[in-house]
């Protein structure tokens, strides 16, 4: 296979699922043969990266997602696709693996929020405590001239609950859950847009799309950067 691009999954797996939904339902087709050339490496026993990142005595996920870039450099592929926020801690660590761009989706999300949101000037997160703690996102917010609003201690707790115990353990996303979390950031915290920024919450946004308010989905945006960079593959092949 030649003109093709790797996703690493698996972080979680119905995440990764959803990603690759989304793309497949976006690629215009007419036959089997329009959909895009991509590998999946659906990686679920990568260590869970927030527990990392608190906590670097634990098992570092780095170590598993490396060897997976090196093993699927040898393939050559176009570019990389890594569907998890939170493995963004190391993004520098992870591309100094391989020549191969990868995608970041960190800073694809805050792009595209003044098309979402064009008069945006207060860009809320939703994300695991590790990428909040970290604060994976707020070089890419401030950066970008927006003022960043983070959630409260209860609004983590409660989005770490969705992530973890409803879509990572039961397997199903809770639609009132998730849409509470959205109006909080917005109508208490008082952000202009929230960004989706775990896979997990662009899970929830699949089975459950907020349409009140405004959101920067990190998982539907990667598609659409992956959609693109594919289709001109194919175009130069």
């Amino acid at each position: 296979m030649k003109q093709f691009f790797t996703v690493l999954g698996g972080m979680g797996t119905l995440a990764t699922e959803s990603y690759v939904r989304l793309l497949d339902k976006r690629t215009p087709i007419h036959r089997d043969q329009d959909y895009l050339d991509y590998i999946v490496v659906n990686h679920a026993t990568v260590p869970d990266r927030t527990t990392w990142i608190l906590d670097h005595s634990k098992p570092d996920y780095n170590q598993d997602l490396i060897e997976d870039i090196k093993q699927q450099s040898l393939l050559k592929p176009a570019f990389f696709v890594l569907i998890c926020n939170t493995a963004h801690y190391a993004f520098d660590r992870l591309q100094a693996a391989t020549d191969i761009p990868i995608l970041n989706m960190l800073q694809e999300t805050v792009n595209e929020i003044k098309k979402i949101k064009p008069d945006a000037k207060k860009v809320g997160l939703l994300a695991t405590r590790g990428t909040v703690e970290a604060g994976l996102y707020d070089h890419y917010i401030t950066a970008a001239g927006y003022e960043e609003v983070k959630p409260t201690p209860e609004i983590v707790d409660m989005t770490e609950d969705l992530i973890y115990h409803d879509i990572k353990e039961g397997g199903h996303s809770d639609g009132k859950k998730y849409h509470e979390l959205v109006r909080r950031m917005i109508e208490e915290e008082g952000a202009d847009i929230v960004i989706l920024g775990c896979t997990e919450l662009s899970y929830a946004e699949e089975m459950n799309p907020e349409t009140e308010y405004p959101v920067a989905d990190s998982q539907s945006i990667i598609v659409d950067r992956s959609l693109e960079k594919g289709l001109a593959l194919r175009k130069n092949n």
